[in-house]
């Protein structure tokens, strides 16, 4: 008798937690779509309203953007290319082409100016499938995301690169290392320098740690956009000063086409 009411407690009880955690769900719909009412949101390529289904981006947006497809190259892709004879880079991977007026343009300025970090963190879940079928990225062990100055990460809110390089992270399962690079003071804006100007403005501005013989062997540097590569041209000559036998890849969302 004593069993027979126990189990009658139990299974009232199991019904009772499931009843109410049906219910949590139905509220937490409501709200949701309550939110989604008031103020939907919007692509952010088209701005059309999206509907509850689409995360930034619109069905006919997404198969507009102008990917790479670098995880499917066997010969040297642009990015390969770009360093060549300046500094030794074992790997290269971008996600996007960016061109003005493009799809790739509004993606990294909303990720840079307007307080959209979530689209670094889905980007990043994106590149890091890609990355899972390139052998050349299978020893990765740390990411290092480009550093900003604290300035610009104060008035930004977040470190965009940090935010691409968490994305990684979370499907790869290696660790982000974001204070391995120091910036040592605010460069100029590098938009409208060109190569050698930029490169002039950003040399000697970084400094890097020594990594332990022990610890890392191979690391990615994550980048948002790559024009002329003279800013990670530097971070690379400051890490070799320190880690001459380090294997050093580049990982970034989008290079200019």
């Amino acid at each position: 008798m004593f069993l027979t009411v126990k189990c009658v407690y139990e299974l009232e009880s199991n019904n009772n937690a499931e009843m109410i955690d049906f219910k949590l769900q139905k509220i937490s719909k409501w709200k949701d779509d309550l939110i989604h009412l008031i103020y939907p949101s919007s692509c952010l390529i088209c701005e059309k309203e999206l509907s509850e289904f689409n995360n930034h981006f619109c069905p006919f947006c997404t198969n507009e953007l102008n990917f790479t497809y670098f995880e499917r190259y066997e010969e040297p892709t642009i990015l390969d290319q770009l360093f060549w004879g300046r500094v030794n880079v074992y790997s290269t991977y971008a996600h996007l082409f960016f061109e003005k007026e493009k799809s790739t343009q509004p993606i990294l300025h909303a990720l840079k100016y307007k307080d959209k970090p979530e689209i670094g963190i889905e980007m990043g879940k994106e590149i890091g499938e890609n990355l899972k079928k390139m052998s050349s990225f299978s020893s990765v062990d740390v990411l290092i995301p480009v550093p900003i100055h604290s300035k610009k990460q104060f008035t930004r809110g977040y470190n965009q690169s940090e935010k691409i390089a968490d994305g990684i992270a979370e499907v790869l399962n290696i660790p982000v290392v974001p204070d391995f690079m120091g910036h040592a003071k605010q460069t100029e804006s590098q938009t409208k320098k060109g190569r050698f100007l930029r490169w002039d403005n950003v040399e000697n501005k970084f400094k890097a740690k020594k990594i332990a013989s022990t610890s890392f062997k191979h690391i990615a540097i994550v980048d948002d956009v790559i024009t002329t590569g003279a800013t990670l041209e530097a971070i690379i000559r400051m890490i070799r000063e320190n880690n001459p036998e380090i294997r050093i890849s580049i990982i970034s969302l989008a290079i200019t086409k």
